[in-house]
């Protein structure tokens, strides 16, 4: 679609978070096309940040159910330049800088830590999440690595992963990098609220 047409919005849904766009939103909202396709809200002018059509036949009228949530610090936990630091820094600025969760050590003992914290952790990818790597698994070290999920994406081939991460697999601690790579199994999901 080209800058400045003209296009006939159906209904919209709430999906992916999607970020930037030319007036640097950060919105869910996804505006169904009369082509069939969506477009998120972030591209189109609309008069208004918030929906300005009904839901779409398939968006539940049910209330989502909420993200879990646990124990919670004001402080990373983790210590700095480490991929669990550039993954909690990631939740605590998605979190809009309210908190960080409450989990520390080893990324191949997250899951249990966070567990025990009274986080959920899932086994189906999840965005606005840290992902853990078990050792070996996406050349992660012995130690297993953590990240965190801007977004999936579902492929012919599997579901895709775009991660942001600080001391990735190859490289040295502070420093950020981001990647897609296919969703393994093994991989835990700790979804932010």
């Amino acid at each position: 679609m080209r800058n400045g047409s003209r296009v006939v919005i159906t209904c919209h849904a709430r999906g992916t978070v999607f970020s930037g766009g030319p007036f640097d939103l950060t919105t869910n909202l996804w505006n169904r096309l009369a082509d069939g396709g969506y477009v998120t809200d972030a591209m189109l002018v609309t008069g208004s940040n918030d929906p300005v059509v009904p839901p779409c036949a398939t968006e539940s009228t049910r209330p989502a159910a909420p993200r879990p949530a646990g124990a919670t610090v004001t402080r990373n936990p983790a210590e700095e330049g480490t991929a669990l630091w550039g993954a909690l820094e990631k939740w605590y600025f998605t979190s809009g800088k309210r908190s960080y969760p409450a989990v520390r050590g080893t990324p191949r003992d997250l899951v249990s830590v966070a567990r025990s914290a009274g986080w959920t952790v899932v086994g189906d990818p999840r965005a606005r999440a840290m992902v853990v790597i078990p050792p070996g698994v996406l050349d992660a070290p012995d130690s297993g690595h953590v990240a965190w999920v801007d977004a999936t994406s579902n492929r012919a081939d599997g579901v895709y992963l775009r991660v942001t991460e600080m001391g990735a697999p190859g490289t040295a601690p502070h420093i950020w990098s981001g990647r897609t790579v296919k969703a393994a199994p093994g991989l835990s999901y700790i979804p932010a609220p």
